[in-house]
């Protein structure tokens, strides 16, 4: 037997041939790492973007049900009571606000009788310095329908809003979450006629947030 080949058969890996194989291994495992962080931001994606459509779908089928049965809608600078305590606090057409009432009333107890409000609800939002802030909804509904007193003077409506609606922002619900005004900043823009538009978008995430296409949508009371 020729000892010298049976030695070198025995022999192991050479240096270079151990370098050739770490130099494939770390180009796989790069490749595996790379794509297990697309698999996962792609996953994070996916799952957002869920969740922002059926956001958008819902807010948007609830704000025009809920418009359709109010008969005007008036817009305010923010939910803060002093942004809607004087009748110069309306928005006038083409201006904006983050604050939406939608008023209802009705002739009561008959047709023919002086109208009365049966109920009020209002979407807002309470922007923070990134322009950022949930879209809260608060309701009244009245058992018995309130007269409606234009003695009271100019600010009767305002008056009567702040009887009901004290600026407690954080005791009533959200019906979207984390979402940015896109009407000057602001969510609603009073469009004229009785005809409002809600300008947005919507986030979702963490640090990395994902975000919407901007939605607008445009609503009208009955009237």
């Amino acid at each position: 037997m020729n000892l010298s080949a049976h030695a070198h058969s025995k022999a192991g890996f050479t240096l270079t041939e151990i370098m050739f194989v770490s130099v494939i291994l770390g180009f796989i495992s790069i490749g595996l790492a790379t794509f297990m962080f697309n698999s996962t931001q792609g996953m994070f994606w996916a799952s957002n973007k869920a969740r922002i459509t059926n956001d958008v779908r819902n807010f948007t089928l609830r704000i025009s049900k809920e418009t359709l049965g109010a008969r005007t809608g008036i817009v305010y600078k923010s939910f803060s009571t002093e942004d809607r305590d004087d009748l110069s606090d309306q928005k006038q057409s083409g201006e904006t606000g983050d604050c939406l009432v939608l008023v209802y009333y009705d002739p009561y107890p008959d047709i023919d009788d002086p109208l009365h409000y049966t109920k009020l609800v209002v979407f807002f939002r309470k922007p923070d310095s990134d322009g950022l802030s949930p879209v809260y909804r608060a309701e009244k509904i009245f058992s018995s329908p309130q007269e409606i007193d234009t003695s009271a003077g100019n600010n009767h409506f305002e008056d009567f809003l702040a009887h009901y609606f004290a600026d407690d922002s954080d005791t009533h619900p959200v019906v979207l979450e984390l979402s940015r005004g896109l009407a000057d900043g602001k969510l609603f823009r009073n469009f004229g006629n009785n005809t409002f538009v809600v300008n947005g978008e919507i986030l979702h995430g963490n640090e990395v947030k994902e975000v919407t296409n901007t939605y607008n949508l445009t609503i009208s009371p009955r009237g």
